[in-house]
C-alpha cells in the first residue's frame, strides 16, 4: 500500500475549513496526531525508513524538530534497525534551554561535524525547514536533506514563483524528499471514488498553482 493510500484509508487526511501554521486557508489537513498508537507508529517508521533506503541519502544522524518530528525520528531509527539492520543516532530540539540535569537545547546525539537528515510531517511553505536548517547549523551540523511524509506542493513562503520544494533547493540548497505528495493523494481519492473530497482538493490545487 502506498503512503497516499494509507493516509486516505486511515483518514489522516481530513477535509473541512482549516488555518495552517503558515496562515494559509486550506480545505484539507494532514492530521499527524492520528498516528497515535503503536501499530500506526510502526507503519509510519517503515514508510520513512523505506524512503531513506530508496533515496540512498548518506547521513549520520536523524533530527526531529519539536514536537511532531520527535516521534517520527524515534519511529524511523527503530524501523531502520529492525527492517534494514541499520543503526542510526537521533536528536531532537527543545523549545527552550534546560538549565539542570541534561542541560541544553537538544536531546540525543551531538550533531557537530555530522551529516544530518531531518524528518517532519509535512512541507507547506518551507519556513519550518529553514528554521531547522539554521538550528542544525548553529550546533555545527550539516543538513543533507529534509524528509517529509507529505509535500503539499505549495508556494515557498517568500517567493510565490516557486513551490516550497523547488525554492528550498534553488535558494537554500536544501534537498527535500517526500514520501507522498498531494497529487498522489488526489489520484487516490479519484480511484476510491471519493467524489466530494476529490472535487474540493482538485479545486484547491488548481487555485494555488496559478502562480507557480
Amino acid at each position: 500500500m502506498t503512503f497516499s493510500e494509507y493516509i486516505v484509508k486511515n483518514k489522516v487526511i481530513e477535509f473541512g475549513d482549516f488555518i495552517l501554521k503558515s496562515g494559509r486557508k486550506s480545505p484539507y489537513f494532514f492530521n499527524f496526531g492520528l498516528f497515535n498508537n503503536g501499530k500506526m507508529l510502526d507503519n509510519l517508521g517503515e514508510y520513512y525508513a523505506d524512503a531513506i533506503i530508496e533515496s540512498g541519502i548518506d547521513f549520520d544522524i536523524i533530527f526531529g524538530s519539536a514536537y511532531k518530528g520527535i516521534p517520527i525520528a524515534l519511529a524511523t531509527v527503530i524501523a531502520l534497525r529492525l527492517k534494514y539492520g541499520i543503526n542510526k543516532s537521533y536528536t531532537f530540539n527543545r523549545k527552550e534551554v534546560k538549565e539542570h540535569g541534561d542541560k541544553g537545547i537538544y536531546v540525543g546525539s551531538d550533531m557537530k561535524n555530522k551529516k544530518v537528515l531531518s524528518v517532519d510531517d509535512v512541507l507547506t511553505s518551507g519556513k519550518t525547514t529553514i528554521e531547522t536548517n539554521d538550528f542544525i547549523n548553529r550546533l555545527g551540523g550539516k543538513l543533507v536533506a529534509s524528509l517529509v511524509a507529505l509535500d503539499r506542493c505549495e508556494q515557498l513562503f517568500n517567493d510565490s514563483k516557486y513551490t516550497a520544494k523547488v525554492g528550498l533547493k534553488n535558494q537554500y540548497s536544501i534537498n527535500v524528499i517526500s514520501i507522498a505528495n498531494i497529487d498522489e493523494v488526489l489520484h487516490v481519492l479519484n480511484k476510491e471514488k471519493k467524489a466530494n473530497e476529490y472535487k474540493k482538493l482538485k479545486a484547491y490545487i488548481e487555485g494555488i498553482r496559478k502562480n507557480v
